[in-house]
């Protein structure tokens, strides 16, 4: 298998409040808004955010309930960032715009790491290593 791009798509329970989440609060850029899809295109991935009802057709799972928290457990999407501030930063607009940071960001295994959920409780994870980031790139 060689993916020339990743393509995520979240079930959420509400677009609106997702939208204002991911766009308002982190900053995200949207790159297209359908009836029940939001698109976000992200460095090597593209982001959809579904409604439950229309991820359960899609994906061909009656087992997606729409008010089902539990629906958003079950991965950990996890993004390289550039700097230790970043991470810091990131963790704070997800928490003030309806997410969730539990913890400070702090040092795992040589990098420096911090989680947020979104208001549906997707996971995310924001690391910064800065061993790889004072690598030199392959030519």
């Amino acid at each position: 298998m060689k993916p020339k791009t990743t393509i995520v798509s979240l079930p959420v329970a509400d677009l609106d409040r997702s939208l204002r989440f991911y766009r308002d609060g982190l900053g995200l850029r949207t790159d297209g808004i359908d009836e029940g899809i939001i698109l976000f295109e992200l460095p090597n991935l593209s982001l959809f955010l579904i409604g439950r009802d229309e991820f359960a057709k899609y994906a061909g799972r009656a087992d997606v309930a729409p008010h089902d928290p539990s629906a958003a457990a079950g991965c950990i999407i996890t993004c390289a960032i550039g700097s230790q501030q970043e991470v810091d930063d990131t963790l704070a607009r997800a928490a003030a715009a309806g997410g969730s940071a539990p913890q400070p960001a702090g040092d795992y295994d040589g990098s420096y790491t911090g989680y947020f959920t979104d208001p549906d409780g997707h996971v995310w994870e924001l690391v910064f290593n800065a061993r790889t980031e004072a690598a030199p790139s392959p030519a």
